[in-house]
C-alpha cells in the first residue's frame, strides 16, 4: 500500500456514508440494550412469579412474540445500518401452519434462543458502545476546539496542561488528525456487532442448506439463471 493508498485511507473514512451508519449503530445500541434488559427481566420475573396464578402464563405468552419482533428490529439494524448480510430467523416452508406447529416451530428454532442471547448482550454492548462514542468524541472533538475552549480558562488534559494559544491551535490540528483514526475504532467495533449479530440472529448455513425449501428456491433461481 503506497502513501497515497494509505491516506485515501485514514481521511476517507470521513466522506463514507458507512462510516456514519455504523456510527449510528453504535449510538442507538446503548438506550436500546437499556430498554431490552428493562423488558425481559420485568417480564420474564412477572411472568415466571405469577405463572402460578395463570396470569405470568398470559404475561409469556405477550413477552415471546415481543421477543421475536425485537430479535427481527436488531436483525434489520444489522443489514441496513451495519450492512451485514444476515440469514433469514426462520426456515422457510409451504403450507399453513396451525397455532401449535407454530409454537413448536417458535421454541425449538434456533433464531429464538439466540436471539435472545443477543438481546440480553445487547445491553453490556451498549454501555460499552456509549463509553467507547464518547470517550472517543469527547478527546477528539476536544482536541479539535481547543482554540474556541482556550479563551474561557486554561485547558487541563490530564496529559498535557493547555498555557497559551498557539498551543491550542497545534492541539487542535492535533485532534484533527486523530478524528479520523477515531472513527476508525468506531467501524471496527461496528465491525464486531456486525458479526456477532450474524452469528446470533439468523439461521446457520448448513441448516439453509439442508432444507427442503430452501434448495428448491435455489434450484428454481440456477434455472432462471440458465435460461437467461
Amino acid at each position: 500500500m503506497n502513501n497515497e493508498n494509505i491516506f485515501s485511507f485514514y481521511f476517507g473514512v470521513m466522506v463514507k456514508s458507512r462510516t456514519y451508519l455504523n456510527f449510528l449503530y453504535l449510538l442507538l445500541a446503548f438506550p436500546l440494550g437499556l430498554a431490552y434488559f428493562i423488558v425481559l427481566v420485568t417480564g420474564f420475573s412477572l411472568g415466571l412469579s405469577l405463572i402460578i396464578i395463570w396470569v405470568g402464563l398470559l404475561i409469556l405468552a405477550v413477552l415471546f412474540p415481543l421477543i421475536w419482533f425485537l430479535i427481527a428490529f436488531e436483525r434489520t439494524q444489522a443489514i441496513y445500518l451495519l450492512g451485514e448480510k444476515i440469514p433469514p430467523m426462520e426456515l422457510s416452508s409451504n403450507g399453513e401452519k396451525g397455532l401449535i406447529i407454530r409454537m413448536k416451530e417458535f421454541f425449538t428454532n434456533p433464531v429464538t434462543w439466540k436471539g435472545l442471547l443477543f438481546l440480553f448482550l445487547k445491553f453490556p454492548l451498549g454501555i460499552f458502545a456509549f463509553v467507547l462514542i464518547t470517550t472517543g468524541l469527547a478527546l477528539g472533538l476536544g482536541l479539535i476546539f481547543a482554540p474556541v475552549i482556550y479563551p474561557f480558562g486554561t485547558i487541563d488534559f490530564g496529559f498535557w496542561i493547555i498555557n497559551s494559544f498557539s498551543e491550542a491551535i497545534g492541539v487542535s490540528i492535533v485532534g484533527l488528525l486523530m478524528l479520523p483514526g477515531i472513527f476508525h475504532i468506531f467501524n471496527f467495533a461496528a465491525t464486531l456487532f456486525g458479526k456477532l449479530s450474524k452469528i446470533l440472529l439468523g439461521q446457520k448455513d448448513f441448516e439453509l442448506s439442508t432444507n427442503p425449501a430452501i434448495k428448491e428456491n435455489n434450484n428454481d433461481q440456477e434455472s432462471i439463471d440458465v435460461s437467461k
